[in-house]
């Protein structure tokens, strides 16, 4: 009898010790920014001889960050605990313009960041905010995006154009999935809106 009750409460001891390391972690969810967007060839323009290098984008440190961060009411900010991105904002913002210039096709080349050829034009993108902002409940939400673009000719080390496009959409769902639905959307806007203005700055050398 006293062996069996032994057996018991080491069975017992084994359930408490070992039981609360079987128990399933929710898995981190892990978004990435789309950036599908059709293209339209740019006319013929006398940047079709030109090259362009396209700068890693900058910003603040939470920009370069794989964390979500988002902004609740006037003050406070956070990060979401079990959401990040899959590679940081000023990564994916830099592939996804210099992809987009390319299609284009508004320059003879475009290279990415890490190109050591020597280029005619460097452009610079400089992200200000793009981020998901909550009310004081945490019942509505939106995202912003800010960023300011600077075009300089490296023959003259001057900016020959500089331009700030901004975006402000209503999330579809106030959670984080909502935030990269609205914040890939905003993306794609100042793509095209981006495209559209360098173009229109060559016609009108």
């Amino acid at each position: 009898m006293k062996n069996n009750i032994k057996i018991l409460c080491s069975v017992f001891l084994s359930l408490l010790l070992f039981g609360g390391c079987t128990s399933p972690t929710p898995a981190m969810h892990e978004y990435r920014l789309a950036a599908s967007l059709p293209v339209v060839k740019a006319k013929t323009t006398p940047w079709n001889t030109k090259t362009l290098k396209v700068e890693q984008a900058y910003g603040d440190r939470l920009f370069m960050s794989l964390k979500m961060y988002y902004v609740l009411g006037k003050y406070k900010q956070y990060a979401y605990g079990r959401s990040r991105w899959v590679e940081s904002l000023n990564v994916k913002i830099t592939r996804s313009m210099t992809e987009y210039l390319r299609r284009m096709q508004l320059f003879k080349s475009v290279q990415s960041a890490d190109s050591k050829t020597k280029n005619d034009y460097r452009f610079e993108i400089n992200i200000e905010d793009f981020m998901q902002y909550f009310d004081e409940n945490e019942q509505h939400s939106y995202v912003k995006a800010v960023i300011t673009c600077n075009l300089i000719n490296e023959a003259t080390h001057t900016i020959d154009a500089t331009k700030t496009f901004q975006v402000k959409l209503k999330a579809k769902s106030d959670d984080a999935l909502g935030g990269v639905m609205a914040l890939d959307a905003a993306l794609n806007k100042i793509l095209k809106e981006c495209g559209l203005w360098l173009q229109g700055v060559c016609l009108d050398k």
